[in-house]
């Protein structure tokens, strides 16, 4: 009613509602939010991260937090009604640790003046502390009647998020089904397994080691794993800051035929070759 149109960043890559789980991203808010529907997902902005949880990758979800912050501050630049309106910022439920740091990081990397807690006193304090003098922040209690959402119904809720992705609200969506060649694309992992310091390449840590893209050979342990189809025109745009133009998952891989069939929301080709795979996994049975 006052004409705003804030910006709403989602960090949080197990219960998101700007995209399916295994991302982060930003949307521009234009109209209220649908009762049942949410907020109108046109054009986000998404980047892949490729888990449920921010501590398999503290590194790329750090990075991918500061790349949100700069995308936002260069739209306030050139925008004027986005940059008076301001960014709202969901963030992860993880709070201690790692994922104490990454929140502070995120208040750091978007310069926020306000910070909201939601029943959690130790919180508070431990944020009132560590924030700038600027920063307000407010402590509220839970609504009566809210409980801690069980970890099956979390799951119900991520499967059903991306099942809507690919099918619509209420199965308004016709998906395709199409083969890609393997030698028509390039699949990547972001991030290296751990292995111990002592076999590090001279002057690399294991930080460096959580930003590597690493090849993927297509293979039928690929089947019902999500991919994230990236906007990169090569393995030197950055790949895993780049934002990606959608996703797709595969429901079949023929090694003899050197193809693998893909469940996509638009029709062949791919937009791009460029390819990040999830460790999320998404069976169609419904």
């Amino acid at each position: 009613r006052l004409g705003r149109r804030p910006t709403f960043v989602e960090l949080d890559v197990g219960q998101g509602s700007v995209s399916i789980p295994g991302t982060m991203g930003a949307l521009y808010i234009e109209r209220p939010a649908d009762v049942e529907e949410g907020f109108s997902l046109q054009a986000p902005l998404v980047y892949h991260f490729g888990s449920t949880t921010p501590g398999t990758n503290i590194k790329l979800y750090n990075k991918i937090t500061s790349r949100l912050a700069d995308v936002f501050n260069q739209r306030c630049e050139v925008n004027r009604r986005a940059s008076v309106s301001g960014c709202v910022i969901n963030t992860c439920g993880w709070v201690k640790s790692s994922g104490y740091q990454a929140l502070v990081h995120a208040a750091s990397a978007f310069e926020v003046d306000v910070v909201v807690v939601l029943d959690q006193e130790r919180l508070y304090n431990e944020l009132k502390r560590d924030l700038p003098h600027f920063v307000r922040t407010v402590l509220l209690p839970k609504s009566g009647g809210v409980v801690e959402r069980s970890k099956d119904f979390r799951r119900e809720c991520r499967d059903e998020r991306i099942r809507e992705y690919f099918y619509g609200f209420r199965g308004c969506f016709y998906p395709h089904a199409f083969d890609v060649k393997f030698s028509d694309v390039k699949i990547y992992k972001v991030g290296a397994p751990t292995i111990p310091d002592s076999c590090l390449p001279l002057g690399m840590s294991q930080e460096d080691n959580q930003l590597k893209l690493v090849p993927v050979t297509p293979g039928r342990d690929m089947v019902h794993h999500l991919l994230s189809v990236s906007t990169a025109d090569g393995p030197d745009d950055n790949i895993s800051e780049t934002s990606v133009a959608g996703f797709i998952v595969v429901t079949g891989v023929d090694l003899e035929r050197q193809v693998f069939t893909v469940l996509s929301p638009a029709p062949r080709p791919l937009p791009k070759n460029f390819l990040l795979i999830m460790d999320i996994r998404f069976m169609d049975l419904k």
